[in-house]
């Protein structure tokens, strides 16, 4: 009995649990709009210099998280299952990564909770099974803290070359994570204010990250496209509970975790302000709101819930960690609770159902549109796309069709993909996706319709030219 309840043996659950959430149904959705890009880019018959023209043609982040794909395609191969299995295994040792920083801030075990928190978050799970940066970002920013946290303990060099690395790539993978590096500045500033003991290898080590990233990012401003954002300032409702709803599955919990952390940390503020690594945490989630609003009002709105994802991290621990700071009481009430809930909401979640029910499909339906055009008499096909900006959409169609080629190799269909007028009276296939505008499936006058299937974040749409 005895064994049953070891913690190791809670964490070994834990970590079971949330990969076997991450994994089942990896490729039940479709690639969308984001992912078809990564997934051209990525393509291993481009060279590099192909690869990085194509890059930055259609993405404004850089390039490294994308050429890393790149790299699993030419070992493993070109194929759809394998393409989201950098999300899922990095969002699955992340679990482990914020297990150990808790682990390193507080002996008992609310690592544990952390864990829970990390395996059970219905926004992280969804990500995970995503082809895109957000989790493998979250991933390294961990390993970032991780060493951050050891640099203050054990001050060795492996220690302090392996923070330089871990946080100079998760700045690479994404500008936001810049937030980060900046939190160290803060940390750095205060240490100097109260007098304390001023560690100049950790600030060397970051003056380096940022003249690097600086660097970076300076050459890349300059390559990519300055093309407007379709993202708008954020309204009302995010104000209200600054993505929390989003963070953890419905508004009810998202305010629950918002009201809890708030009250944690008004209750806990001394410790805080004394404690260098909770410290570090409640400036990274003040940062990871103040800087992309303050940049989106002075110059265009940038802040998206997945842009902000590793706000997860120092939300989760600071929770984790000031809950086991209450009275015996309140907090085995707050801890029922919050586990109690985390399990009745993720229930009602898809991420939970699909094991006893059908799963909701969320993104783009082209496997069954191209399955539908193959059971027809018609086997022509064109493609409608409404890009983010116009100049962009020649690579739109490219990255789009490239994806549509595939599937049709894989299943063997015989399906032609058009781009142009028909030269005499005939049916055709339109498959139109409105990701942003739905009026992209507005057609021409000349064009008869004679049969029309939703789909969901599209239409498909069989028509007749008449000239």
């Amino acid at each position: 009995m005895t064994k049953l309840f070891n913690p190791l043996f809670v964490l070994i659950i834990i970590f079971l649990l949330g990969s076997i959430f991450r994994f089942y149904n990896i490729n039940f959705d479709d690639l969308w709009i984001d992912e078809i890009s990564t997934f051209w880019i990525s393509n291993p018959s481009f060279d590099v210099s192909t690869s990085y023209k194509n890059h930055l043609s259609l993405e404004q982040t850089p390039y490294l998280f994308n050429y890393i794909v790149k790299i699993f395609f030419s070992f493993f191969g070109y194929k759809i299952e394998l393409a989201r299995l950098i999300p899922v295994l990095t969002s699955i040792f992340s679990i482990l990564l914020v297990a150990q920083i808790s682990r390193h801030i507080s002996k008992s075990s609310e690592y544990l909770l952390s864990a829970f928190l990390i395996s059970f978050n219905v926004f992280l799970i969804s990500y995970s099974q995503e082809l895109r940066v957000y989790s493998t970002q979250f991933f390294f920013i961990s390993l970032s803290l991780l060493y951050f946290i050891k640099i203050n303990g054990l001050k060795n060099t492996t220690n302090y070359f392996l923070f330089f690395i871990f946080t100079l790539i998760s700045i690479i993978l994404h500008p936001f994570s810049l937030i980060l590096l900046f939190s160290y500045f803060t940390i750095f500033i205060l240490d100097f204010i109260k007098k304390e003991k001023i560690n100049f290898k950790f600030i060397i080590l970051n003056i380096g990250i940022f003249t690097i990233s600086a660097i970076f990012y300076f050459y890349h401003t300059i390559l990519s496209l300055d093309v407007p954002t379709w993202i708008t300032q954020p309204d009302l409702k995010f104000y209200s509970n600054f993505y929390f709803s989003k963070f953890f599955g419905s508004r009810i919990m998202g305010l629950f975790f918002l009201i809890i952390l708030l009250l944690l940390i008004i209750k806990f503020y001394k410790q805080i302000i004394i404690n260098k690594i909770l410290l570090l945490f409640t400036i990274f989630i003040i940062y990871s709101y103040l800087f992309p609003l303050v940049y989106g009002y002075f110059f265009k709105p940038i802040i998206l819930p997945r842009y902000v994802i590793f706000v997860l991290i120092p939300i989760t621990l600071l929770i984790s960690n000031l809950i086991f700071k209450l009275k015996y009481i309140p907090k085995f009430i707050l801890i029922g609770s919050v586990v109690i809930l985390t399990l009745l909401n993720f229930t009602t979640e898809e991420t939970f159902r699909q094991f006893i029910t059908d799963r909701k499909v969320y993104k783009p339906e082209f496997n069954k549109a191209l399955n539908i055009v193959e059971k027809s008499d018609e086997k022509e096909l064109l493609l409608l796309l409404n890009p983010v900006q116009h100049e962009l959409k020649s690579s739109w169609e490219k990255s789009t069709l490239n994806y549509l080629e595939y599937l049709n190799q894989k299943n063997n269909y015989s399906i032609s993909f058009i781009n142009r007028k028909r030269s005499e009276n005939q049916e055709y296939w339109i498959l139109c996706i409105y990701d942003l505008n739905q009026n992209i499936c507005k057609l021409k006058n000349n064009l008869t319709i004679n049969n029309e299937i939703y789909l969901n974040r599209g239409k498909l749409i069989l028509v007749e030219e008449i000239f």
